[in-house]
């Protein structure tokens, strides 16, 4: 039932969004007693919690690093566009999750320790921890300002020979983290 629950909060959740998504709603979409998720959950907080530490181990469980790979600063780059694509579809999950910062979360910890591993691998400019921290608020700001537009297709549409503007900033802001120089 437990899974149940969770599964059924995390599509209320993409429906409605976060201000709308209340612990009575989870309940009538399941047709259960409200204390029926009281049990498994003592609050919103609680079961949302649960929710961000459920996709972000699925999103960690579905990395896909190439051992052996020895070019760090691509593994890094890889996690950093799939981390955006995965703020992006969790949008409002995502919101709660920066609006708990104080909160230890360990599927996020996890992750925050893979990209700091790539990140000490790839011998940063600057501090390791400092160049995550940069390179995750990056990722969140740029993930926000996406969702925040209207969409006509799910993806931004770049012709053929134009980078993609996303991936442009990440190489621009690499190159400053990495080697502390400009792209001119």
């Amino acid at each position: 039932m437990k899974e149940k629950i969770t599964n059924q909060a995390l599509r209320l959740l993409k429906k409605e969004g976060l201000k709308s998504f209340s612990m009575r709603k989870l309940a009538e979409t399941l047709a259960i007693d409200p204390m029926t998720i009281y049990y498994y959950f003592k609050n919103k907080d609680q079961l949302l919690a649960e929710l961000v530490d459920v996709v972000f181990r699925k999103f960690y469980e579905g990395l896909r690093l190439e051992e052996g790979r020895t070019n760090h600063k691509e593994q890094l780059e890889s996690v950093l566009i799939e981390y955006r694509s995965f703020f992006i579809q969790y949008i409002d999950l995502s919101l709660y999750l920066i609006q708990s910062p104080n909160e230890e979360y360990p599927a996020v910890k996890i992750l925050n320790d893979l990209i700091l591993d790539l990140i000490k691998a790839s011998h940063p400019y600057e501090d390791p921890e400092l160049t995550r921290d940069i390179l995750i608020d990056f990722i969140h700001g740029n993930a926000l300002s996406v969702s925040n537009k209207p969409r006509k297709g799910s993806k931004v549409k770049v012709k053929e020979n134009q980078k993609d503007p996303f991936q442009e900033s990440l190489t621009i802001l690499f190159h400053r983290l990495f080697y502390n120089t400009r792209l001119t």
